[in-house]
């Protein structure tokens, strides 16, 4: 089977770097010269390359493929500086149920894979640790609101961003994504952009890409480099993945050779001096540095028919609407906010109820909306809405009932998030 032999050529190839890295000042140089020369020529080059011919020769054309950019390599390579001279370094990765590892469990997801060849590869024992931060269903726009709890709380210095199959194509996403971008950028964490694509091929990495080439990040698309070996007929949907989306055990291991890939080379491709920003955003980032409450961080003003504790995993700090309970006002107060988004369970089918939001901002009711947590096509977990925007930051109340008709129904309300 052709992706078998990939696979283990793969594995070749990256105990081959191994070796190399580990040999004289001399063969170093030698292969800074060479991957150097190789990603120049990604960057560069023109026409019609040679056909591979061996198991070897298309696995590096498929990690080459991959390696859409390696941007400035001058955050990554002071993290591996840092490593090798045994201070603690920490790897978060940021995605969906594809970084979460579902299918191939968290210990053989491409996640835990390429955090342990860091570690082994740049670590002088335990000084390298692992946040893995990825949550089935979720995108972006909700990604930057839990950012800070699950990510930035872990102070990474280098943190892998997977939502390209999560994510649509409008402008929510494109501003939460590149909102994300900044934060970790804004806080010293070095971002790699990791692309996903689907059975369907969807992948919303063309935006990304956008982004990544502007603020000169690296870029590592699987998107790219499946859809080269899908052309050349060298590996199918079925060998990769198991259903239309998740890599199976095989497939984390092919996405990790990518990012090994990237970590065997990053240190040969030069500098281009230390980092700064682009003055211009590609979209509109308004979400940087975001945050998101959950009953132990927002008190609220009245409980009314609502109970503390959800059992949404990850999600288990929110408010619950039993049936039958009544249905008197949760309600909570928000001082100095931009923007506020409510986080609630999007469930697949079941006795959930519509809930009643109206927002107040300073005295004046601002919007009132009905929200239907029953999506057939949904993920079946958290899903997130803005409820308020304004220029400036105002004082918000905000009042949740259950819908008229929905009154003795049930409903989760997961938190929060807001921008000051």
């Amino acid at each position: 089977m052709k992706f078998k032999k990939i696979a283990a050529a793969a594995a070749a190839l990256a105990l081959c770097l191994a070796v190399l890295a580990s040999c004289g000042e001399e063969n170093s140089s030698s292969k800074a010269d060479s991957t150097s020369q190789s990603a120049a020529s990604q960057a560069e080059s023109s026409g019609e390359s040679k056909t591979p011919e061996t198991d070897e020769e298309w696995q590096q054309a498929m990690l080459e493929k991959a390696m859409v950019n390696y941007g400035n390599t001058e955050l990554v390579q002071n993290v591996i500086k840092k490593a090798q001279a045994g201070e603690e370094v920490t790897i978060a990765y940021l995605g969906g149920s594809i970084t979460e590892g579902l299918t191939a469990g968290p210990d053989k997801c491409y996640a835990k894979l390429t955090y342990e060849y860091f570690a082994q590869k740049f670590g002088t024992g335990d000084n390298v640790k692992y946040c893995n931060a990825g949550i089935s269903g979720t995108p972006s726009k909700l990604g930057i609101l839990r950012l800070d709890r699950d990510v930035l709380s872990s102070k990474p210095d280098i943190c892998f961003i997977e939502f390209a199959v999560n994510d649509g194509n409008d402008q929510d996403h494109q501003n939460a994504y590149e909102s994300i971008v900044q934060t970790l950028l804004e806080d010293g964490v070095a971002p790699v952009l990791l692309f996903s694509v689907t059975a369907d091929d969807y992948s919303a990495q063309d935006y990304m890409k956008q982004i990544g080439e502007a603020y000169d990040l690296p870029m590592i698309s699987y998107c790219d480099a499946l859809r080269f070996l899908f052309e050349n007929n060298r590996l199918t949907w079925e060998e990769f993945s198991d259903d239309q989306s998740h890599p199976n055990e095989e497939g984390h291991k092919l996405v990790a050779s990518m990012v090994d890939y990237y970590f065997d080379t990053v240190m040969d491709v030069p500098s281009k001096g230390e980092y700064i920003m682009p003055f211009e955003p590609v979209f509109a980032p308004r979400q940087v540095h975001a945050g998101m409450y959950e009953n132990d961080t927002l008190i609220p003003k009245s409980l009314g028919s609502w109970a503390e504790g959800t059992q949404i995993a990850s999600f288990t700090k929110g408010w619950v609407h039993h049936k039958d309970a009544g249905n008197d006002p949760l309600v909570f107060e928000f001082e100095d906010k931009k923007f506020l988004y409510m986080i609630y369970h999007e469930a697949k089918s079941g006795s959930y109820g519509k809930i009643h939001v109206k927002v107040i901002a300073d005295g004046e009711v601002y919007n009132e909306v009905d929200i239907d947590p029953i999506s057939p096509t949904g993920w079946g977990n958290a899903q997130v809405v803005n409820i308020a925007m304004k220029p400036t930051p105002v004082n918000y109340t905000v009042e949740i009932t259950m819908a008229e008709g929905d009154e003795e129904t049930f409903s989760e309300v997961l938190g929060f998030g807001y921008t000051s």
